[in-house]
């Protein structure tokens, strides 16, 4: 058995973001949208310094490096956990970054979608969030991710941490989806 002493942090629980009930796809991505456009997303030091250390070490314009490279930051320093049943739980930028820098991080699909999206954002990659539903139409899309542009080559990358090693095994059980350009 493994003993684990936590530390409760009462300042923990002080977050940005919203946690309302689940009112479907577009309006949770409207959320995201917003949340990564906002002062405390794209607009923040502090989420641009964070990128910043991601892709300091890549070389200067190699597009698709950094984008890989922020995708690989966020699967290492997260861990996935659905959101409660009833409540859509959503994180801005700034407390994303927050929480992973303190090793606290548990997140569902559209928060790593709002953490890589808004990255990706503050280096100036052109991104989009993907909606995707997994049985026929009109089931409800289920999950979300981002793809981000190289503006060199054109190629659109396929981000998501959830889906990981298996990202093309995911994108070929899609049966519907919708693109929201940032």
């Amino acid at each position: 058995m493994v003993s684990r002493r936590v530390q409760y942090d009462p300042g923990y629980n002080n977050a940005m973001g919203t946690t309302v009930p689940y009112r479907g796809t577009p309006h949770t991505v409207e959320t995201m949208i917003k949340l990564v456009q906002g002062d405390r997303g794209e607009k923040s030091i502090r989420v641009r310094r964070h990128t910043e250390q991601i892709v300091g070490g890549l070389r200067a314009k190699d597009y698709s490096s950094e984008v890989v490279g922020i995708n690989y930051w966020w699967a290492q320093h997260g861990r996935y956990t659905r959101d409660p049943v009833h409540v859509e739980m959503l994180r801005d930028p700034t407390r994303l970054v927050e929480d992973a820098m303190g090793g606290k991080l548990a997140l569902d699909c559209d928060e790593y979608a709002i953490a890589i999206g808004c990255s990706c954002l503050c280096i100036g990659a052109e991104i989009e969030f993907v909606t995707v539903g997994f049985r026929p139409a009109p089931a409800p899309h289920t999950h979300v991710f981002v793809r981000a542009k190289d503006p060199r080559t054109g190629v659109w990358w396929v981000l998501d941490p959830v889906a990981g090693r298996k990202t093309a095994e995911m994108l070929r059980r899609v049966k519907h989806y919708r693109i929201y350009r940032l």
